[in-house]
């Protein structure tokens, strides 16, 4: 349970904090949020304000991208996936979500922020790992003196621009054309190894990068790839009005309310069943909030 939880060189990250609060703790998500927006074709209309809110509600996405975008938002946050692998990784969500029932087949070919975070945390992890044994260098370097056949060093602009943008971790071609255009002489030809040094350097960031995204994925719950956020924050703001003094509490009925200010139709004996072994048995104070949000965002 991440609530109060302390981690190493990290401030508390809470597992009740909304967006905004852990993205001011973790400050390399606010970037890869920022990519993820630029792939975003619309936003869904939000909830009205004050206490008319709801409790997060799997399947209703709010904003998202495509799936069809979401290799080349990885590709800009700094990853080089492999078409078979990540597609192999998306087929599966897009399998899941089709899984849970009808009408799910628009809402299955969209991915939330969450989504393309978890994601970049498996590739990521992946990376980080073959970067730190070299592997990625290694293989891409013995491909290329594979097609060296009279070990000069050296290979054909074009020739090394495909290569670089179609095989397994390839690059982006932009990026590759950029530094293929410096590197080639006046006969097109380029000196590849210290070229492959150049593109596949590590990023120092990368590790930490790594490591905030997994904090951010832990505070907000394992169910936040199906859901919008925005409604889970609302839902927050609710809870904290209804607990003005902060005692980490909320009476059942109240907590009922809030489920269905916004047409839900949850009953006691739903909530009953959900809250058992959240409630305060020996002060009478009620049910423990926040442990109910984690229940929520991750069962």
């Amino acid at each position: 349970m991440l609530q109060n939880f302390a981690f190493e060189n990290h401030p508390t990250i809470g597992f009740f904090s909304k967006q905004s609060e852990l993205m001011r703790m973790l400050p390399e998500i606010p970037k890869l949020r920022n990519i993820f927006d630029l792939f975003v074709v619309n936003e869904c209309d939000q909830a009205a304000g004050g206490e008319d809110v709801a409790a997060p509600t799997c399947l209703d996405l709010g904003i998202g991208i495509r799936m069809t975008d979401v290799a080349d938002c990885l590709r800009i946050m700094g990853l080089n996936p492999s078409d078979d692998e990540l597609q192999q990784r998306l087929e599966e969500h897009v399998r899941r979500r089709e899984s849970l029932g009808m009408g799910m087949k628009k809402i299955a070919q969209r991915a939330t922020f969450e989504l393309v975070l978890t994601l970049y945390c498996q590739l990521a992890e992946q990376e980080v790992k073959e970067m730190a044994k070299g592997c990625i260098v290694e293989n891409v370097l013995r491909v290329l003196r594979s097609r060296d056949s009279a070990g000069t060093g050296m290979l054909p602009y074009s020739q090394l621009r495909h290569l670089l943008t179609t095989m397994g971790n390839r690059l982006d071609e932009t990026e590759v054309y950029g530094v293929l255009h410096r590197a080639a002489d006046i006969n097109g030809n380029v000196l590849y190894e210290h070229l492959v040094h150049q593109l596949f350097a590590t990023d120092p960031l990368a590790e930490e990068r790594l490591q905030q995204a997994q904090l951010y994925l832990q505070a907000v719950g394992r169910n936040a790839i199906d859901m919008d956020m925005d409604k889970r924050d609302e839902f927050i703001d609710a809870i904290r009005r209804a607990d003005p003094a902060r005692s980490g509490f909320i009476e059942p009925q109240r907590l009922l309310e809030l489920l269905n200010r916004n047409g839900e139709q949850f009953t006691g004996e739903e909530l009953q069943l959900l809250i058992q072994g959240m409630e305060d048995t020996r002060c009478k104070r009620g049910i423990n909030y926040c442990r109910f949000l984690e229940f929520i965002m991750n069962e």
